[in-house]
């Protein structure tokens, strides 16, 4: 759906347009299995073999947990590499100390304090591992391993932020990676001769690269931090899931991993939203690209190549530079990602494994803060349901600036959960999938403010885009905000739905509310957060009619 034309708050696309207690770590899943004592535990200090090198690693933020920081998955992306698929990683002599966060991608850093910035580098494609004690590759019952994708869109975006902390999933039974990967120009530059010079007729996708580079890495090392490479979940929030949703399409990393977790998340392949949030692709970014390079004034890629970093960061996100040539996201190249999404969805292609996604309360354009005059409520009605707008206010009426204001926010947020289910009866019935889709609506509000996480809102307001990234990773231990009882309950229980899914493709377990299964002939979701119940897709059935008549009549499908 098309943004409302006045509402103030942060909603999913208002946060994606700038660039600006250890309770939950005390309960191990029943469902997972126990490393055998015979096993020989791992430790910070014992070296694990990988196929570059030897590493050690440093205490995590709980006990027992062992983190591995900044290994390389990858060589440096500057110089001849830029905008190129990954080269293998250099090896090492000797034992590396992974105890220091690699450095992050370039990026804008404007209005970030210089204290929660990392180093900033081309030589930036690196990961981390939270494992926890036992953890061993002799292990009879290697662990599931989750891999997180970061969210944001061009600023913040870097692995080592502590609101992706693993440990408490890795004291869960967990492996945990978190890693960089190549944003913005970096990431989603598509050109003519990159095309070219790539032979697969297409190029932009460099940062999904990354990812299946990463994931490459995992499947030949991990065993040895006791991880099991044929239980990989790829989870990832708002852009991060969008590289998910690309890779359920792509051929590249097929087998590399086995279940998949879209936070904020998966919409139905024919609703606007596709036309301007992260989980959308261009299809015609090569203009853009030819853009880029006349104002960058450089008139082929080795001089492209061989302007410095800071120069393409300065003048891509300076004030009132140009919009053709500084939009970068992802592109439908044709190789990475080969078909639309609705393509895949009809030409059975799309990855049949279990699916765990869902959206949030205060996003979609809804807001807590939102305000909206009933002019302008009306103004969106007919200019986005045309001769439907009448029944459209009949569902949501409004007489009254503060009514106009709620109701567009019920409509948003009916429109959000239709919108993910109906994506979801796609995927088990026009793609005739047979794995599982679990789908979610986060309703509960983080307390008070973050200045730990630069990626985190200054301004969040309610159930915000990506608020529930807390409670996934349950590690309100590495945050300054002031949660409370409630929210430990919260995370423990949502980070136990997580790791159970990442061992089983099925988030329930023992001692958790019950979580059904998308069925396609019953519409709805599970509330997560403030309660943990079964909630209809809409507030009525006539709600749900109508919004399901809309998305499926558009025109467009992405």
């Amino acid at each position: 759906m098309n943004p409302s034309p006045s509402p103030h708050g942060v909603g999913r696309r208002a946060f994606l347009g700038r660039t600006a207690g250890v309770t939950a770590g005390t309960t191990l899943l029943g469902t997972l299995p126990q490393t055998p004592a015979s096993a020989t535990p791992t430790t910070s200090h014992t070296p694990i073999r990988t196929r570059s090198g030897l590493v050690t690693g440093a205490p995590a933020a709980l006990p027992g947990v062992t983190v591995y920081k900044g290994i390389p998955y990858a060589a440096s992306t500057a110089g001849e590499n830029r905008w190129r698929a990954p080269r293998p990683a250099p090896s090492w002599q000797g034992i590396r100390r992974a105890d220091t966060w690699g450095a992050a991608c370039p990026q804008p850093v404007t209005g970030i304090a210089a204290d929660k910035i990392p180093p900033l580098s081309e030589d930036c494609l690196n990961l981390n591992i939270w494992t926890g004690a036992g953890s061993s590759p002799s292990s009879r019952d290697l662990r599931p391993v989750f891999v997180w994708i970061y969210g944001g869109r061009n600023s913040a975006m870097w692995a080592s932020q502590p609101v992706y902390d693993g440990a408490n999933l890795a004291a869960k039974g967990a492996v945990v990676v978190t890693y960089n990967h190549r944003v913005g120009a970096f990431g989603n530059l598509a050109h003519p001769a990159l095309s070219s010079e790539g032979g697969h007729g297409g190029s932009g996708n460099w940062g999904v690269l990354d990812t299946v580079a990463a994931l490459r890495w995992i499947r030949h090392n991990i065993a040895a931090f006791g991880g099991d490479p044929e239980r990989v979940t790829l989870a990832g929030w708002s852009h991060g899931s969008s590289f998910v949703n690309i890779l359920m399409i792509s051929k590249l990393a097929r087998g590399l991993f086995h279940r998949a977790l879209l936070s904020a998340g998966v919409q139905y392949t024919k609703d606007p939203a596709l036309g301007h949030v992260a989980g959308g692709y261009a299809q015609l970014a090569e203009a853009n690209g030819t853009a880029f390079a006349t104002y960058m004034g450089a008139t082929s890629l080795p001089e492209l190549r061989a302007l410095p970093a800071d120069e393409i960061v300065t003048k891509v996100y300076a004030q009132g530079a140009p919009a053709a040539g500084t939009s970068f996201g992802n592109v439908l190249d044709g190789h990475v990602l080969p078909r639309t999404y609705t393509a895949a969805m009809k030409s059975r292609t799309e990855y049949d494994i279990p699916v765990l996604t869902g959206n949030n309360k205060d996003e979609n354009g809804a807001s807590p803060t939102l305000t909206m005059t009933v002019a302008a409520y009306e103004t969106y009605a007919a200019t986005t349901f045309g001769d439907q707008a009448a029944d459209f206010l009949a569902l949501y009426p409004a007489t009254t600036d503060a009514e106009a204001a709620a109701q567009y926010n019920n409509y948003a947020r009916d429109e959000e959960r239709v919108s993910t289910f109906l994506w979801g009866t796609q995927f088990r019935t026009t793609a005739a999938n047979r794995s599982p889709v679990h789908a979610y609506w986060w309703t509960h509000v983080p307390p008070g403010q973050d200045t730990t996480n630069p990626i985190e809102p200054a301004n969040g307001a309610g159930a915000y885009h990506g608020a529930e990234k807390y409670y996934f990773f349950g590690n309100l231990y590495g945050t300054d905000r002031p949660w409370t009882a409630a929210d430990h309950t919260i995370a423990d229980r949502t980070s136990s739905y997580v790791t159970n899914f990442a061992a089983t493709g099925n988030p329930n377990g023992p001692g958790l509310p019950t979580w059904p299964a998308l069925r396609t002939s019953k519409p709805e979701s599970m509330e997560l957060g403030d309660h943990f119940a079964p909630l209809a897709a809409a507030d009525s059935a006539g709600k749900y009619a109508f919004l399901k008549g809309y998305l499926e009549g558009r025109g467009t499908e992405y």
